[in-house]
């Protein structure tokens, strides 16, 4: 197994955290590690942490960036399975099957690096590490959004997002044996909106029929990838009432904001990089270009404490 051990003896992790479409800064973070010379030797992530962990764990990165930037608004929509029945509006079969063509599926244990996801057991609660098997089960397990996403079915258990317990897991760089960790953490605060910024109430439209486009087409409304989503949900909500995907989203931003804090406070990351995507939605994957550079410069700002990383010393007391 190929790694990319600093010369040093140094293994440095890279956990990278839940946050949908802002996911793809991990890519600009990752990047501008290597730039640096710091290569990351062991990768964890949770929900799409994982998919840009995997990645690279598996030298795969060049062939996600290319996807990744030639993603359209048109795209992102087409790439949306929606369900009227199951754990979420949307199956998330489609998606994968699309990342399957761009990036080859390959057993975790012969991975170029150890990589690990993270998910949570519906049923009883518990965080659940995927550390073998099928590399691309292993990201849809732990990318399943809670009332967006339907749950995965892996080894007889209902998964669902990593995110729900363990948003950026360094735990589980530690446990893969990781001497230094750098953690990326996406979930931030839930800001303010100005009521005047947002669009106002269009025409009513109506409801979508009972085919399966019709249906794509309203569920993809749901997750934000049409400028008037909210409006098409419902027409008749005042004072610009968010809809039903924008709640449930900046709740999980809530509750991953809170969690990831607490889980940091017992478990603290050696570096913690914190890009700023305030602005993205939950389905803002047409903005990779976009996340991948504030995640380039969140490093950027980063530079004097990174100075000597790639050739830091193991200390007794870092184990």
């Amino acid at each position: 197994m190929e790694t990319d051990e600093q010369d040093s003896g140094v293994k440095i992790g890279l956990a990278l955290g839940s946050g949908s479409a802002r996911g793809w800064s991990h890519i600009g973070v990752l990047r501008a590690l290597i730039d640096r010379g710091i290569k990351p030797t062991i990768m964890t992530g949770s929900s799409t942490g994982s998919l840009v962990a995997a990645s690279y764990a598996s030298d795969q990165l060049d062939a996600l960036e290319t996807w990744a930037r030639t993603l359209t608004k048109v795209d992102v929509w087409r790439l949306l399975d929606a369900t009227l029945s199951g754990g979420g509006v949307m199956r998330g079969n489609r998606l994968m099957r699309t990342v399957g063509e761009h990036l080859e599926d390959r057993a975790i244990e012969t991975l170029a690096r150890p990589f690990g996801a993270v998910a949570v057991d519906l049923y009883t609660g518990k965080e659940v590490w995927i550390q073998k098997g099928s590399m691309l089960q292993a990201i849809r397990a732990s990318s399943g959004l809670p009332g967006l996403f339907t749950p995965m079915l892996h080894e007889g258990r209902w998964l669902i997002d990593g995110g729900v317990l363990n948003p950026v897991p360094v735990s589980m760089c530690r446990a893969l044996g990781a001497d230094y960790v750098i953690a990326v953490n996406l979930n931030r605060p839930a800001t303010t909106y100005d009521l005047r910024k947002r669009k106002k109430p269009g025409k009513p439209r109506r409801q979508a029929g009972s085919t399966p486009e019709e249906g794509a087409e309203l569920f993809a409304r749901w997750t934000g990838l049409l400028d008037n989503f909210v409006n098409s949900i419902r027409t008749d909500r005042e004072n610009n009432e968010p809809g039903i995907a924008e709640v449930v989203y900046k709740a999980i931003n809530i509750m991953q904001d809170q969690i990831s804090s607490n889980r940091m406070i017992g478990d603290p990351a050696d570096l913690v990089v914190t890009p700023q995507l305030t602005d993205f939605h939950l389905m803002d994957f047409h903005r990779a270009a976009e996340a991948i550079e504030v995640g380039y410069g969140a490093v950027e700002k980063m530079d004097a404490q990174l100075e000597g990383i790639a050739c830091r010393p193991v200390l007794d007391d870092d184990r």
